[in-house]
């Protein structure tokens, strides 16, 4: 089911919101599937600064929740072209 994910960036104080796939097959945890334009766009605006080494592949910075529960961003879409 797609739902809206707010991402932040702790470093920059920024977040981004996607439409992504949502999957919460374990316990206090869920998973999102957001595919290759939704990754660097997150990146671009939670992180736009060329060389910064703040975030990983999709720009999160620091812990990331959706509805209470730790969040685990798949950027596997990125690989996979």
């Amino acid at each position: 089911m797609k739902q809206l994910v707010k991402l932040t960036n702790d470093f920059h104080n920024s977040e981004v919101t996607l439409r992504c796939e949502v999957l919460s097959h374990i316990y206090n945890e869920a998973t999102i599937y957001p595919n290759a334009r939704q990754i660097t766009r997150a990146k671009r605006e939670l992180c736009g600064i060329e060389g910064c080494c703040c975030s990983g592949d999709a720009g999160c910075c620091g812990r990331q929740t959706h509805n209470g529960k730790r969040l685990i961003v798949d950027c596997s879409a990125i690989y996979n072209t």
